[in-house]
C-alpha cells in the first residue's frame, strides 16, 4: 500500500470514527475540542505577540490585552510574501494583523514587526527566540486561536527551550470552532481533524510516540466511562 493511499485511508477512518462518535459520545467529542485549548489566564507581561492567521480574533484579543495594561508593546512576526501579496491583491498576513491593531487604537510606535519571513508557527517561534536573546528577563503573552493553543505551546516550548518560561499562551475564541457540535459543522470538523493530524505528525516526526499513545489510551478510558455512565442513567419518562 502506497504512503498517499495509507494517509488517505487513515483520514477516512478518522472521519468515520468521528461521525460514529458524534451520534454516541457527544461529551467525549466536546472534550476533544476542549483538550486543544491550553490557553492560560493572562498575567502582566512586557510584550504581547500575535501569531499570524485568525485575523478575525487574534489581533483583537491582543489589542484588548494591550488596552487592559497587561502589555506595553505588541509583536508580530513578518510573514512570507505570497504571489497575491506581491501583486498587491491582498496584504501579507502580518500587515493584516498590524492594520487591525492600528484600527483598535494601538499606536504604531507600540507595534514591532519581528524580522524574517515566517511561513509556519515554528518560524514565528524562532523569530521570538531571536528577539528574546537580548531580553532574558522579558515576559511575553503569545496570542493564538483556542484550537491552535496546544500545538503552539508545544512548538514554542521546543523552540525556546530554557526560555520557554518567559512566555504564556493566551487563547482567543474562534468562530470557526463551535463549542458544541463542532463535529456537525463542516469548518469545525476540518479544524479539529487537522489539529489532531498535525499533532500526530509531530509525534511521529519528533519521536514522542509514548505521549501520544498515553493520550489515546486515556481517550479510550474516558469513552468507556461516558458509555457506562450513560448506560446507568434512568430512561426518560414520557
Amino acid at each position: 500500500m502506497s504512503r498517499p493511499y495509507r494517509y488517505g485511508a487513515g483520514v477516512l477512518l478518522l472521519a468515520v470514527t468521528l461521525g460514529v462518535l458524534g451520534t454516541t459520545y457527544p461529551r467525549l467529542l466536546r472534550a476533544m475540542a476542549q483538550w486543544l485549548d491550553v490557553g492560560a489566564r493572562p498575567q502582566q507581561a512586557d510584550y504581547v505577540m500575535v501569531l499570524n492567521g485568525g485575523e478575525d480574533s487574534r489581533p483583537f484579543a491582543a489589542a484588548a490585552l494591550f488596552k487592559a495594561g497587561l502589555a506595553r508593546h505588541v509583536l508580530v512576526a513578518k510573514t512570507i510574501i505570497s504571489p497575491n501579496a506581491a501583486d498587491g491583491i491582498v496584504p501579507p498576513y502580518h500587515e493584516l494583523n498590524r492594520r487591525v491593531l492600528l484600527n483598535r487604537g494601538i499606536p504604531a510606535t507600540a507595534i514591532t514587526l519581528l524580522p524574517g519571513a515566517a511561513a509556519t508557527t515554528f518560524d514565528e517561534a524562532r523569530a521570538l527566540a531571536s528577539f528574546l536573546a537580548e531580553r532574558p528577563h522579558a515576559r511575553v503573552l503569545v496570542v493564538t486561536s483556542d484550537y491552535h493553543a496546544r500545538r503552539s505551546r508545544w512548538i514554542f516550548a521546543r523552540t525556546l527551550a530554557d526560555r520557554a518560561g518567559q512566555i504564556e499562551l493566551v487563547s482567543a475564541p474562534s468562530d470557526d470552532l463551535p463549542e458544541d457540535g463542532w463535529w456537525q459543522d463542516d469548518e469545525g470538523f476540518v479544524t479539529v481533524l487537522s489539529e489532531y493530524l498535525k499533532l500526530a505528525f509531530y509525534v511521529v516526526r519528533y519521536g514522542h510516540f509514548r505521549y501520544w499513545l498515553a493520550a489515546c489510551i486515556a481517550l479510550v478510558l474516558v469513552g468507556r466511562w461516558v458509555q457506562r455512565r450513560e448506560s446507568r442513567s434512568p430512561a426518560p419518562a414520557y
